[in-house]
């Protein structure tokens, strides 16, 4: 069985119940969606379930562990998407940026420095449009 492709209908819906983080009925669910109908609700929640995003329990539908393959590459804090590679891009600027205050090295070892931050940094932008690609439906 091959991956189903996760549109932007799916992922607001996944995060939703991700950050609600408790079971949903349908009903709870159109609630929590702002749908009209729960036929709408129900359809989301079983493409959602076929997917392997969330989990028919007695107590309603609840979001699974994993996260689907085209966002492996992401972490969710709080309810909040963010690329991985954001951290480490974070935390390599902020030890080069603090080493170039406190040692004051030659222009350059900072060319240097800056030239090792850049991929991090390219990787971050390219990973924020891949999502935004995915919450308008492209794939």
């Amino acid at each position: 069985m091959g991956v189903i492709p996760i549109g932007r209908e799916e992922l607001e819906a996944y995060l939703k119940l991700r950050k609600h983080g408790e079971p949903v009925s349908i009903r709870g669910f159109q609630r929590l969606m702002g749908y009209n109908s729960p036929g709408k609700a129900e359809r989301v929640l079983k493409k959602l379930e076929k997917m392997g995003l969330v989990e028919r329990t007695p107590s309603g539908y609840i979001v699974g562990r994993d996260l689907p393959p085209e966002l492996s590459s992401y972490i969710i804090i709080k309810g909040y998407m963010f690329p991985r590679t954001l951290l480490y891009a974070l935390y390599a600027s902020t030890v080069i940026i603090v080493y170039s205050i406190l040692a004051e090295p030659p222009h350059p070892t900072l060319i240097l420095l800056a030239s090792i931050m850049a991929p991090y940094w390219i990787e971050v932008f390219r990973e924020v449009r891949l999502l935004s690609r995915l919450r308008k439906g492209m794939h």
